[in-house]
């Protein structure tokens, strides 16, 4: 069975992780470099949005989600972009 891979970067206004809001901004990708791009991109573009990259692997149909953080690795707690 293949497995799936995705890594979602997701801009928030101010606190939004923390309060659990909905993303203001949510761009899906199935590559890292092309994820990495953009959360850069969007974190320069954007000061009023707090960005993180969220990474799903779905394999077996097991699924296992990560922050995929700006120093390229991978942790169960997000740092901001």
């Amino acid at each position: 069975m293949s497995s799936k891979k995705v890594w979602t970067v997701e801009g928030y206004e101010e606190n939004g992780v923390e309060k659990h809001q909905k993303a203001t901004m949510t761009e899906t990708f199935t590559n890292e470099a092309d994820a990495r791009k953009a959360a850069k991109k969007i974190a320069d573009q954007h000061d009023d949005l707090d960005v993180y990259v969220i990474y799903s692997n779905t394999s077996s149909g097991k699924a296992e989600e990560r922050f995929f953080n700006s120093d390229g690795s991978y942790s169960e707690e997000g740092y901001e972009w």
